[in-house]
């Protein structure tokens, strides 16, 4: 079933939250979920029949005694399948970031939580960013050389969308610590300039760590 993708500016203060730790979303982004915890099917049954359709990503602070960050990123549900095994397949679209207010468990087993959305208002604009991320996708072909993962840098190569580096921030196996600060760094270029630092740090680790071994 694919679900009519109209843009409510309207937030709600009160989103169903699902925590993953190491699992980040941006504005204009897309995330797949496959949902079989029944927790988390009563959850999106709940979101699936509001008005927003709003599901609010946002990972756990396992340095402060299982607490959640204080930003995560909802996403409107924009695709959703039940499997013959009673599972839920859902895309979201990511739409804005948002600060964490407050937190609770609700009578179905959920968490739900109170949000403001003003700090990160500019997620809904239009983007006009004209980037062919030179720099970056030098630095990730190296990275992704000494991690040993397998890309296809005609890809990466012929990327161009201005959430270049959103996407890849999404799927590159970083520390959860570094997915949560670069999400909440609220310009995209300052975003792509934070992230390019960490992947030549990684790669710079590592080159050393072989000079050392050898």
């Amino acid at each position: 079933m694919t679900i009519n993708n109209n843009i409510n500016k309207n937030f709600p203060e009160l989103i169903p939250i699902f925590p993953l730790e190491g699992v980040v979303m941006f504005p204009d982004t897309y995330l797949p979920l496959n949902i079989f915890e029944p927790r988390y099917l009563e959850m999106i049954n709940k979101a699936i029949s509001s008005k927003s359709r709003l599901v609010g990503m946002i990972q756990p602070n396992n340095s402060n005694d299982n607490k959640l960050y204080d930003v995560g990123c909802a996403g409107k549900i924009i695709k959703f399948e039940e499997t013959i095994d009673k599972r839920y397949l859902i895309t979201l679209k990511g739409l804005s970031r948002f600060e964490l207010i407050s937190e609770k468990t609700n009578r179905k087993n959920f968490r739900e939580a109170q949000v403001k959305w003003n700090k990160y208002g500019q997620d809904l604009n239009k983007k006009d960013l004209k980037e062919k991320f030179t720099n970056l996708k030098a630095s990730l072909k190296e990275y992704f050389k000494i991690k040993n993962i397998k890309v296809n840098f005609e890809v990466i190569d012929k990327c161009n969308d201005y959430n270049f580096v959103d996407q890849i921030t999404m799927i590159c196996p970083l520390a959860f610590e570094e997915k949560q600060l670069l999400l909440e760094t609220i310009s995209i270029s300052k975003r792509g300039n934070l992230l390019q630092s960490i992947i030549e740090s990684y790669a710079s680790e590592e080159n050393i760590s072989q000079v050392v071994k050898h």
